[in-house]
Parts: structure tokens; sequence; C-alpha cells
């Protein structure tokens, strides 16, 4: 085989390989960002949509998240790896009030986000994963609403 051949076939290879990486990345960064609770599901599927008048929230902020469950102020550790998608909450507490027809809610997202595994950013909007279910959000432009601790 001609050197020029071996060339043409070594950078052809070298696009394609370069084309299809092995793994989805996020190219954006979880800290310094602020989400509203768009939806939600549990592991039976159904998609509900937030009850009560104050949204909730998740704001990424060093290595601490924060925001409103709908009616309690929450807080966690966390840690994400971007390339491969992966995200964890650890030590998530929340103040104590309680708010009629909101408390089942709140339980419901405050252990979706415990269990969380995996999250995927896409334009305007944050989806995270776990086995019993998806948390759905879109990006707060408000600058955040909802109570923080």
């Amino acid at each position: 085989m001609s050197t020029s051949k071996t060339i043409l076939i070594s950078l052809s290879l070298l696009l394609f390989l370069t084309a299809c990486p092995g793994e989805p990345a996020t190219d954006q960064t979880l800290e310094g960002t602020s989400w509203v609770l768009l939806k939600f599901s549990l592991k039976d599927g159904e998609i509900q949509e937030p009850q009560g008048e104050k949204p909730i929230t998740l704001k990424f902020k060093a290595d601490q998240a924060s925001g409103s469950a709908g009616c309690n102020a929450y807080f966690a550790s966390y840690e994400y790896i971007a390339r491969s998608g992966q995200l964890h909450f650890d030590g998530i507490g929340a103040t104590e009030k309680y708010c009629m027809g909101l408390m089942e809610q709140e339980k419901q997202y405050l252990s979706l986000l415990e269990k969380a595994q995996t999250y995927l950013i896409r334009p305007g909007q944050l989806e995270i994963s776990s086995p019993d279910g998806k948390l759905l959000f879109e990006q707060d432009s408000g600058g955040g609403q909802g109570q923080e601790p």
C-alpha cells in the first residue's frame, strides 16, 4: 500500500473517531445555575405538575444545593461528573413547616433528589433521574423565586 493511501486511511479513521465520541457529555456545569420544577414522575410513570403557590426550586452553588421544596427550604451537598452525567446529593436537610396538602409532594420531591443518579442538561432544561422517577426543571431566569435557607 502506498504512503499516501496509508495517510488517507489514517486521517479518515481519526476523523471518524473524533466525530463519534464514546460517551455523551454535557457542556454545561451545574455550579451557579438555578432551576424551577416543571414536572415530575414517580415509578408508575404518571407525570405530575407541582402543586402549591410557591415554586419548587433548585440552586447549585459550589458544592451546595438549596431551594424551596414548595413549603420548606432545603439544602444538601452534591457531587456531579459532567462527562458521564452522574449526580448525587448527600445530607439533605429541610426546615420543618407544615403546609396543608403539600407535604406528600414535598416528601416525594426530596426523595427523588436523595436517590438521584444521573442528570441531563438540554437548552434551558435540567432532567434529574433516579430509580424512583424523574424531575424536569426549566432554567430560572428570574434570579430565584422561592425561599432559601
